[in-house]
């Protein structure tokens, strides 16, 4: 369902004009954008059958994105639920945090307002417990938190594609959807800043 949903879309994005321009790779020559992403990074859990019967996602994390000339690298990081708790408890906290790393090219659809960027990259889970009982401080930021150990992690090849909507020339909206996660962003074109 999810892959038929997909090529609608992007049919429908090839219907937006007849002025379309598939490949015109000379739009990502003036493109050095940085932008924020924020989303849901996750992973399937595997019965011992080897087959995928539930999807867990992690908390919300966030993380950037870099593209140069049209390529792409963009991140999301989920911190630890409990690592920066300000209370002691006498036990521990049960604990994830999760990881999504992924590289692309945009390739522009529409002029230079719409770009799609197929995605390959890495995802990491993992689940231990985070102290309840002692606090760090780090004085350089003036921070508390609780030291965070991984009891289990998982690593996966991560594939995808995101959509790139630029509705004005320096600003950009991001939608990525992979295999082990999802997650939206803004961005600014600093070329085109003026």
């Amino acid at each position: 369902m999810k892959k038929l949903a997909i090529i609608a879309v992007l049919f429908s994005m090839m219907t937006i004009s007849a002025q379309a321009q598939w490949f015109d790779f000379s739009e990502n020559m003036d493109r050095a954008v940085v932008g924020l992403n924020t989303g849901l990074v996750g992973y399937r859990n595997v019965s011992d059958l080897g087959i995928a019967d539930t999807w867990d996602f992690s908390d919300i994390g966030v993380g950037g994105s870099f593209s140069i000339a049209g390529g792409y690298i963009d991140f999301v990081y989920v911190s630890p639920d409990h690592r920066f708790d300000s209370r002691l408890i006498q036990g521990d906290w049960d604990d994830h945090s999760a990881l999504t790393l992924n590289v692309g090219y945009q390739i522009p659809i529409y002029k230079d307002y719409v770009f799609i960027t197929p995605l390959i990259g890495w995802s990491r889970v993992t689940t231990g417990y985070t102290e309840g009982y002692s606090a760090e401080i780090d004085y350089s930021s003036h921070t508390i938190y609780h030291k965070y150990h991984a009891t289990w992690h998982r690593n996966d090849f991560n594939y995808g594609a995101g959509l790139t909507v630029v509705p004005w020339k320096w600003f950009e909206i991001n939608a990525t959807c992979t295999a082990h996660a999802a997650y939206l962003g803004i961005a600014f074109n600093v070329m085109k800043y003026q």
